[in-house]
């Protein structure tokens, strides 16, 4: 799979592929900034929906949520370090970073999204990687247990779906989809040959479920589909990443 011949790649990274026991993965980090950098420098549109920010706000505070109001208080302190650490690496590289907080509500609504278009094609003409997250303080959604968006897989595949996206790359703990004989699949023709690998961390609210509803949204528009990990993200840029590819045409 050669993320070269895309033209705009939303590129959607897990809390539990971000974060570990200690904190952040900050090799991982670097390297999915590298890639980033990478295919921007070569004239891509490089979207970035990252989670995280409670995750952070949780480590930062030292505390465990007990409520969503508690929830939205900690992913306003750790978005700003989530933001921090994307600024920091991506100007190691030459390259400008911006935040956008976004509800399910702001990519369902004709005005809303037509600003946030010219938004993005503002960040793309000055080669500017928008990191993108779902705004926790206000809209809760995603932290509600029978909400539309888990752990960004929803909200990656709909903003994909939204602004025409051409690949959607999800970024996972493991290294692609899991068949039923317990290996990654090179490619992933049939729903029912993934095999459910379990739940989510305590940092995560993702899960195996969220990520084939996230696939089929993004397939049904027409966007391919690239599942992978840390392990195996490496060289993505240049199409040498592993991990599951799934095509909008199959």
């Amino acid at each position: 799979m050669n993320p070269k011949k895309y033209n705009l790649i939303v590129v959607k990274v897990g809390t539990n592929t971000l974060m570990g026991g200690s904190g952040l993965k900050k090799e991982f980090f670097t390297e999915l900034v590298s890639e980033a950098a990478e295919l921007a420098n070569a004239g891509k549109k490089i979207v970035i929906v990252s989670s995280g920010a409670i995750g952070l706000g949780k480590r930062k505070l030292k505390i465990a949520p007990k409520n969503i109001a508690e929830q939205q208080g900690l992913a306003a302190i750790g978005q700003v370090e989530l933001m921090n650490e994307y600024v920091k690496r991506f100007e190691t590289v030459g390259i400008e970073a911006a935040q956008i907080l976004v509800s399910q509500h702001d990519l369902l609504n004709e005005t809303c999204l037509s600003n946030l278009k010219n938004t993005l094609d503002f960040l793309f003409k000055h080669k500017v990687v928008p990191v993108v997250n779902e705004n926790d303080v206000v809209a809760i959604e995603e932290l509600r247990n029978d909400g539309m968006f888990s752990d960004n897989d929803a909200l990656a595949a709909l903003l994909a779906k939204q602004i025409g996206a051409d690949l959607l790359v999800i970024l996972t703990s493991k290294s692609g989809l899991v068949g039923r004989d317990g290996k990654i699949m090179p490619e992933l023709k049939n729903f029912e040959s993934v095999c459910d690998i379990g739940k989510s961390s305590m940092d995560g609210r993702g899960g195996i479920n969220s990520k084939l509803s996230a696939i089929r949204t993004a397939v049904s528009s027409g966007c391919d589909v690239f599942v992978s990990g840390p392990d195996s993200f490496n060289g993505f840029s240049s199409g040498k990443a592993k991990g599951t590819f799934v095509s909008a045409e199959s």
